[in-house]
């Protein structure tokens, strides 16, 4: 199967900063996901770490990706913390900056985390998740390179957000298969503007972010043909937290591809 997407995974793979894990994966994979999941300043990677997996990019041709912290909420009824959720992703940003991260994926909750129901109604939701994005944009951030992720409710009521403001998405095909909900509706609609695909199997007890062999074959074949058959160009995203998980998913995503 010819592939032309990068295939990437999570920058917390081995008990070790970022730095580290970049340079022990720059051998597995061709991106690595830049996790900031909080957004204060002593949680970010230093400076000084920036400046390593910079010159890590140069003498390898790693490329990154930038997961924003999960706790802002960038919908948030509650202004000062819809505020609050732009400044700590507008603080990653800038910290990684060095790094050109060709996606940065950001989180938009229906209420202030996952798993809560719609605050508000529809429209007002639109109004608060494009304030928050406009507001990124307009710190300087490419439209284009922020990903608006999938979560846990149907990509289509954040979609025309994403369309008007000419953002780019980055879509959870392992949250899908969590929630019980088909792949290809998500695919059809909206591949095309997609920078990163990100894939983790699902334990029987629904614990998310593990190995592919969690994946069901059929899902995992069909998601690698739809990709090579569309030339997707982006990064395929192992998200998974350890070293097991991945050297498992390598190995069943190199075999699913040399069948092709």
């Amino acid at each position: 199967m010819n592939r032309r997407f990068r295939l990437g995974t999570t920058s917390f793979i081995h008990r070790a900063g970022w730095l580290e894990n970049a340079t022990r994966l720059a051998a597995l994979v061709e991106d690595v996901e830049i996790l900031c999941f909080d957004g204060d300043p002593a949680a970010l990677p230093t400076p000084e770490e920036v400046a390593g997996l910079a010159g890590l990019r140069a003498r390898t041709g790693l490329t990154y990706s930038l997961h924003t912290p999960i706790e802002a909420s960038l919908a948030s009824e509650d202004e000062a913390r819809r505020r609050d959720g732009v400044q700590r992703v507008l603080r990653a940003v800038e910290r990684t900056r060095p790094l050109a991260p060709e996606a940065i994926v950001v989180h938009v909750y229906l209420g202030d985390r996952e798993g809560e129901p719609l605050a508000g109604d529809l429209a007002a939701f639109r109004r608060r998740a494009a304030r928050s994005l406009s507001e990124i944009v307009a710190a300087g951030v490419a439209p284009g390179a922020v990903c608006v992720e999938s979560l846990d409710y149907d990509f289509e009521l954040i979609a025309p957000v994403v369309e008007e403001l000419g953002l780019s998405a980055a879509l959870d095909v392992g949250h899908l298969l969590r929630d019980g909900r088909p792949m290809r509706p998500l695919l059809d609609r909206h591949l095309h503007r997609a920078r990163v695909v990100q894939l983790h199997g699902v334990e029987p007890g629904g614990r998310d972010h593990r190995s592919l062999r969690h994946v069901p074959r059929p899902a995992a074949r069909a998601l690698l043909d739809r990709l090579c058959g569309v030339s997707y160009q982006g990064v395929l995203t192992v998200e998974v937290f350890s070293e097991p998980d991945l050297a498992e998913s390598l190995a069943v995503l190199e075999e699913l591809l040399s069948e092709g």
